[in-house]
Parts: C-alpha cells; structure tokens; sequence
C-alpha cells in the first residue's frame, strides 16, 4: 500500500529539534518491531501539550521521517484541521477515523475532505480489507477532539478495539497519537484491554529553553523572557504571536476557550469553591479538582501535573469572571488583578525588579483566595476565608499617599476594611520609599490586625540598612530574594530569608518556573528542552 506522507509547511520554524525528533522516532520503531502477548502489553505512543501546541505539525514531522525509513504504510489522519470532526460524527468515532484512514490512502491527491470524503460511507470492514497483512503505522493527530473517549460507551469501546486489534496486535503495526489532555491518553488505553490498563509512552513536545536562540528561530528581536514565559514556553504559540505581531491581525484564537467556559458553565462546574481549586492549582498542580474542560489550556508536567500557561490562563480568568455572574465578589476582584499582573509580567521590555513585584502579588493573591498558605512567607491562618482588597482601605489628609516616604506615617494611614477577616494589600508607590516593597494588613475574625512586610531582590543582595527598630512593629518581614542560598537564613536586622526549595514552594508548581533564577537559565539554555516523559 503506498500512502503519501502529509504535508509539512516549508514556511514555519521548526518547533522540535533533530535530536528530539530523531530520539523519538528511533522509541516509535523500537516499539513497531515488538509484539503484543499477554506477558507484554504494546504500548501505544502518545504526544501530548496543550491547545495550539504544534502537534499537529509535530505528528507530521514524525510521519515523514518514518516514511523516509521504514518499508511500511505510513498513515496520518487527522481529527483537526481541515478534517476536524464534525458534531454528528461524534455518536460513531470509528466510522469518523475509517473516513480519514480512506481519505489519507486517497489516489486523487487534489480531493477535498469536505466535499469528497466528509459524509462518506466507509466501512470498518473495508480499511480491514485494504489494510491487508501489510506492515503499517498509524498516527491520529487531536485524538482528544473524539469527544465519545471521555467516558466508556459502546463507540468508545469500538473504537479503541479497532484500533487495538489493528495497529497494536501484531509486530509490524503501530499506533501514535497525539493529544492535549491526559486523560484522553488513559481512557483509551484502559478500553483498549478490559480488567487492566495497557501502558502508555507518553512523550511531551519539547519547549523552549534558549531565548537567545529564540530570537533568531522565529526571527522576533523583540522576544524576551517574559513574552516566552506568557505562551508557555510553547514553540507553536510563540510563532503565533510572532505572526499577530508582524500582521497586526490575531491568529490564535480563542474560541475553545469561550467555549470551554460555555460547557462549565452550562453543566454547572463553575462555582466559588471550583474556581479557588482553580487557583489553587497554580500552586499544587493537582489536576484532580480542576474543571475538565481546562485542562487543554495547560501544559502536563511530570507526575500528570498541571502548568499554567499565561497566554490562555487570562483569558480563561477573564471569561469566568464575566461569565459567572454568581461568583463571589471577592473572587470576582481577584481574578481581575491577577489578569491585571499577568500582563504586567510580559509587558516590560525587560524582565527586572518590576516584574518580579509583579509575579509575587500574583502569588500572594492566589494563595489568599485558594486558602493555600505557608508557613515561611506568608503564614496566616488557615482555618480562616479572607476577603481581599489592594490599596483600598487607606486615607490621608495631610499629603498624597504618593509623596509618603516613612513606614509608620504610611502605615499610620491605613483604616479598617468594611468586612473581617482580611488582607488588605499595599504597594507604596513613591520610588524612594525605604525596605518595604509590599505591605500586608491580616486582620482576624474581631478585627485584631498583625503586619507582614515583603522586600523584592531580583538578585542576591541582602539589605544593609539597620532596620531592627522599624521591623518590631512586623509580624513578619521577608526578604524575597529571585537567586536564594541552599539554606534558611537570618541576617542581624531580622530579616527572614526564604532558601531555594521555600522559594519554590511558595512559588509553586507553575510559578517556580518563572523566578529571576529560570529567566537567566533561558537566557543561556539550549534551544529546546529534551522533552522528557510526564
């Protein structure tokens, strides 16, 4: 049988590596030579990252180079695309992939999906027939978009035992997919064998670890660490918004998300509770408690954790906020301030002291809301559901707020909040204000108040200012500093001084990426990280 590869754009970047891409094909050919038994499960491979990753340019790039190396039918379909699936094609998966599997054997290579294929008959039994004995390897691109896959039913089980019983049984046959949700990955595999779950080789697409090199690959001087962290990292969407930059028209969409809010909301998912494990899931990861339909919009990390991706996380943030009248205000006023911070952090020109104040508020508003707090940085109480304000309950009669420059006059401003308990939030703005970056106000059930104050160091440095006197009227003052020691410290003016790993804890399993110690590893990395297994 004689399929022509698919086609790969000659006038995109590369978005994985030689080294990558030649490593991943070798594990696909190893697995294609090996036999399923009872004793050994085949695994299938998986390629996963999130919405608009680049994995459908990635599966192609695949399926060339196993083209170009082994004498077996090649054959890549698409449930994306051109060939996206269709809302009536959902009830019946498998004639859905039959279709695709005939169009992608089509002799007629100037035939159209849509008009040629889309609505055609095709048979399980005749893609059997045409497959013959003949050695082959399927890739399914946007496996995920197969909407029957998200819980067991007679199309799924069709599926899934169509494709076992034809791409896994024997040597000489194999299946790759790709992927944006995990959980698309084990469903398959566990109604693929019923009793017990065949294995996965889950493979992430690499991300970019050299900015530098960045810079020429997508030929966009302006690109900087902080508009590389805004877009995950993900070759695919910084491309994207290389080309919205120089067409000055947007290319990536964000209908999926729209819609993906739609879903929640009409099923009921979004509430109070599931938005604060939404947030809370910034610092945990866990996936577990996060509203399904979002999961595309994050990048699996290792141990099936989740990693925010800025780009599409505001605009997920936004959309709950105006579309979820019934959220809590509250929570309501947060998501608006850390959509807010998040654009801070990629509009500087340069990563700096800035953005560093910036990701720390982001931080600290997200953990009062989810309740996630810790006891090195910000340790309050946490049996109690803080209401939260920035700058609000604070007056002077005497002068601008901006021209205060002493600690006790500015914290001699502050008044008491409307409700309790509280985090009132303060950022001094007058450049020369002394050691306080951020100032905190906890105020308990009754009222009683206690003061946490936090100074920014992108670098290593450690105040030399004698602040003992000042520091007493603190419950807690912290010096967080973005390249910490291996150790907890204490300096002789009672700074406390969060090590490496309390930094990263704090930080949590989406932030820690993004501190002043990762924004120089891109400066100076390789091109793409190895992408290593979740």
């Amino acid at each position: 049988m004689e399929v022509p590869p698919p086609m790969v754009s000659g006038s995109e970047p590369e978005f994985v590596d030689e080294e990558w891409l030649s490593k991943r094909v070798e594990d696909i050919l190893s697995l294609y030579r090996t036999s399923d038994t009872m004793a050994f499960r085949l695994p299938p491979t998986a390629f996963v990252r999130c919405s608009r990753g680049g994995k459908t340019r990635a599966l192609k790039e695949i399926a060339k180079r196993l083209k170009s190396i082994v004498h077996a039918s090649v054959i890549f379909v698409s449930f994306n695309e051109s060939s996206d699936i269709s809302s009536w094609e959902q009830v019946d998966p498998l004639g859905a992939l039959c279709r695709r599997i005939a169009f992608a054997a089509r002799r007629n290579r100037k035939a159209n999906y849509d008009s040629d294929f889309a609505k055609a008959d095709v048979k399980p039994e005749q893609i059997v027939e045409w497959l013959g004995r003949d050695p082959r390897i399927l890739l399914v691109d946007e496996m995920n978009n197969c909407n029957s896959l998200l819980e067991k039913s007679i199309p799924s089980t069709n599926l899934a035992e169509f494709l076992k019983k034809n791409f896994l049984s024997k040597e000489d046959q194999y299946l790759v997919f790709s992927s944006h949700i995990v959980s698309t990955v084990g469903q398959l595999s566990s109604y693929m064998d019923s009793g017990s779950s065949r294995p996965i080789a889950i493979h992430e697409l690499p991300l970019i670890r050299n900015v530098t090199n960045a810079i020429k690959i997508f030929r966009w001087p302006e690109l900087n660490a902080g508009k590389a962290l805004f877009y995950g990292l993900v070759p695919a969407l910084i491309h994207i918004a290389r080309l919205e930059e120089l067409r000055k028209t947007q290319h990536l969409s964000f209908q999926k998300v729209e819609e993906a809010i739609d879903v929640c909301v009409k099923d009921g998912l979004v509430t109070d509770k599931s938005v604060r494990y939404l947030l809370a899931n910034f610092v945990d990861g866990e996936k577990r408690k996060v509203m399904k339909p979002l999961h595309q919009f994050m990048n699996t990390a290792e141990e099936e954790k989740l990693r925010w991706i800025p780009i599409y996380m505001t605009k997920v943030l936004d959309s709950l906020e105006f579309s979820a009248p019934s959220l809590d205000e509250n929570i309501r006023v947060a998501l608006r301030r850390i959509v807010k911070l998040f654009n801070e952090f990629t509009t500087v020109e340069k990563l700096s002291g800035k953005a560093w104040e910036s990701l720390f508020l982001l931080v600290v508003i997200i953990r009062v809301v989810s309740g996630k707090f810790d006891e090195v940085i910000l340790p309050l109480d946490l049996s109690m559901d803080y209401f939260i304000s920035f700058n609000q309950f604070i007056h002077s009669d005497k002068k601008p707020l901006e021209s205060i420059v002493d600690i006790d006059e500015f914290v001699g401003c502050f008044t008491e909040p409307d409700r309790y308990p509280h985090v009132a939030i303060y950022q001094p703005t007058n450049a020369s204000f002394p050691l306080f970056d951020l100032i905190i106000a906890v105020y308990g059930k009754t009222g009683s108040r206690k003061l946490y104050a936090y100074q920014l160091k992108e670098g290593k440095e450690i105040p030399k200012h004698n602040t003992s006197l000042v520091m007493t009227e603190f419950e807690v003052c912290v010096l967080v500093r973005g390249q910490p020691s291996q150790g907890e410290t204490r300096s002789k003016e009672q700074w406390i001084i969060p090590s490496k790993s309390e930094i990263a804890a704090f930080f949590g399993e989406s932030g820690k990426h993004w501190t002043p110690e990762e924004w120089n590893k891109l400066m100076i990395g390789q091109t793409f990280e190895k992408g290593e297994e979740p």
